[in-house]
């Protein structure tokens, strides 16, 4: 007799699709035996390498398998094609931007995060996870030494903290007063600034861009005429961005200075201390930082300069009921969600719905590790900072920028310059691009470039627990062969 529709429907449903529990288990082990002897021999080979759109078409475009590839070779060609097609931000000797460069702890944490596929929008539905974002946020407060009462989030990264902070600084400003509000920042404020300010509506004769001091620090008298300027001709002074780690220096801008002006004029403080936070872990850092604790909002960015795998941003708000008010939206379907009086919806507040459980991975490590491996981490790139700048010194490059935090900035001096190097020079502005290029063609090496007045410099960043002195006298030393060898062709 045939099987009723009802029956029929009972028996194509009746096994999950899913591979065994021993295939499982095994696949389980070959991937973390590959990922830890990843983990532990990274600094052996070179940085990594890309590779033109054309080459990775050729290596990895096939159409979707209909049957799966054996675990083995499919292992093989990731390390290979895709991860052997990419510079590594953990190598020690990826010098390059702000990297990254995650302890094993936290990667571990991530796994066990990924793992669990909490929904960390609602506290309803992942109260544990909740409570674990609190914890966390509430332990980086203490570091920077913020109320207690401010709230915040865990971000994708310092961008969409950025944007979130500029959101909120907003929502109170009327109408019509948004179309006058000025916003305030140094010359060398991280590019996500600008694109925030582009989001939330801002024409770009709304941000006034201020020079920077000697030490590339925001300029008070500056800052002071601008809001002035602005004043008299009607129109409204409203947010200074102030950089505590700025990307292309490390350069901490005067916050107690800044958060003084604000106080007086009634401006909101935005700090974006994405790369630069965790150096209040250490004494330097408390008088660098100090100012930091009146911010309206700061940013900061775990993945940077806190050993964790991307995506680890923050934000903190000093009035933290401004988040909810911001964000919050209750449509019919969320209505099985709504928290109690003690409780928190991190979906109400920003822009996220659905968020990943992004605390477990920091909470994870410092639970594991404690804050002392941490305070290690931040001194130990900071030394390497300075002895990167004797060491370039003597080796005969000009610095550009002294050590700030755990950033230095030099350029290649050709021979024929001397004494005269101060004198700008087109064509030694295309050797440093050339240097840094070669330096990548090498493969043994990674460092990025950028511009402070007006002319290209090369550049080191400091964030790796892995990197050492050994490290940083071969980079010097190939910094060194190859200048002199294009200098010579």
């Amino acid at each position: 007799m045939p099987d009723s529709p009802l029956e029929y429907l009972r028996r194509a449903c009746q096994a999950p699709p899913m591979p065994s529990a021993d295939w499982l288990r095994s696949a389980g082990h070959a991937v973390m035996d590959a990922m830890l002897a990843d983990h532990l021999h990274l600094g052996e080979a070179g940085v990594g390498r890309s590779g033109t759109r054309d080459e990775l078409e050729a290596l990895l475009r096939e159409p979707p398998p209909e049957t799966g590839a054996d675990l083995e070779r499919v292992l093989a060609e990731l390390e290979t094609n895709v991860i052997g097609r990419s510079l590594r931000p953990s190598h020690p000797r990826f010098l390059a931007f702000i990297p990254a460069a995650p302890t094993f702890v936290s990667v571990l944490g991530d796994a066990l995060a990924a793992n669990a596929n909490l929904f960390a929008g609602v506290w309803k539905e992942a109260a544990g996870a909740a409570q674990v974002e609190l914890i966390v946020l509430d332990w980086f407060k203490q570091f920077l030494g913020y109320p207690r009462e401010a709230l915040g989030l865990l971000t994708s990264g310092g961008s969409e903290a950025n944007l979130t902070a500029l959101v909120v600084a907003r929502e109170r400003l009327a109408f019509p007063d948004r179309e006058r509000a000025v916003l305030y920042a140094s010359e060398h404020r991280h590019w996500s600034v600008d694109r925030a300010a582009k989001i939330i509506g801002l024409r770009p004769a709304q941000i006034r861009a201020l020079p920077c001091d000697a030490e590339y620090r925001l300029r008070m008298d500056a800052l002071e005429a601008a809001i002035a300027e602005d004043e008299r001709a009607g129109r409204l002074p409203w947010l200074v961005l102030a950089n505590a780690g700025a990307t292309n220096t490390g350069s901490v801008d005067p916050l107690k200075a800044i958060a003084d002006v604000c106080a007086r004029r009634g401006l909101w403080l935005h700090v974006d201390a994405a790369y630069g936070w965790p150096i209040c872990l250490t004494a330097e850092g408390k008088t660098l930082l100090n100012g930091i604790e009146r911010a309206d909002s700061i940013t900061l960015d775990p993945h940077k300069w806190f050993a964790q795998p991307y995506e680890a941003g923050g934000l903190l708000v000093r009035d933290g009921s401004r988040l909810a008010e911001t964000f919050r939206m209750r449509p019919e379907y969320m209505q099985d969600v709504i928290p109690n009086a003690d409780e928190i919806n991190f979906c109400d507040q920003g822009i996220a719905l659905t968020r990943r459980f992004r605390a477990l991975k920091i909470w994870f490590s410092i639970k594991l590790l404690g804050i002392a491996w941490f305070r290690q981490l931040i001194e130990h790139s900071c030394a390497l900072a300075a002895y990167a700048e004797a060491l370039l010194e003597r080796a005969g490059f000009a610095i550009t920028s002294r050590r700030k935090l755990s950033v230095v900035c030099f350029r290649y001096v050709p021979s024929s310059r001397g004494v005269r190097y101060s004198e700008p020079r087109g064509s030694d502005d295309a050797l440093q691009l050339a240097i840094a290029d070669e330096l990548m063609k090498d493969g043994r090496a990674f460092i990025s470039t950028t511009r402070l007045d007006g002319r290209n410099t090369l550049r080191f960043c400091f964030v790796n627990w892995r990197t050492s002195a050994a490290d940083v006298e071969l980079i010097v030393g190939l910094l060194k062969e190859i200048g002199s060898r294009l200098e010579k062709s």
